[in-house]
């Protein structure tokens, strides 16, 4: 049937709700089919994007945890060594005056 005749027959206002009808059914269809598959793909992407930053995330806290404690060893071990040096009283505690 073409256009033209459709229009003659039905009536202008009718034509136009059944192009507006193929139109409708047409976004439903594209919305169910690619665009929501797009949207999938789009979000595992985030996901793995987020998993991998928590991960890196606690592999830095891990390693800061531990240079936080190698550091304290180190400064307890240099601290030792000064009150074992020193003769002036770093050893002892300091009483109030």
């Amino acid at each position: 049937m073409d256009v033209v005749q459709l229009i003659e027959t039905l009536g202008i206002p009718v034509a136009f709700a059944c192009i507006l009808g193929y139109c409708c059914y047409y976004l439903i269809g594209f919305i169910n089919g690619r665009l929501m598959q797009k949207l999938d793909e789009n979000a595992k992407e985030t996901r793995e994007i987020l998993v991998t930053l928590i991960n890196v995330q606690k592999e830095f806290t891990n390693k800061l945890i531990e240079t936080n404690t190698e550091t304290n060893t180190y400064l307890k071990s240099q601290l030792d060594v000064f009150k074992a040096l020193s003769g002036n009283g770093l050893s002892k505690k300091k009483h109030d005056r």
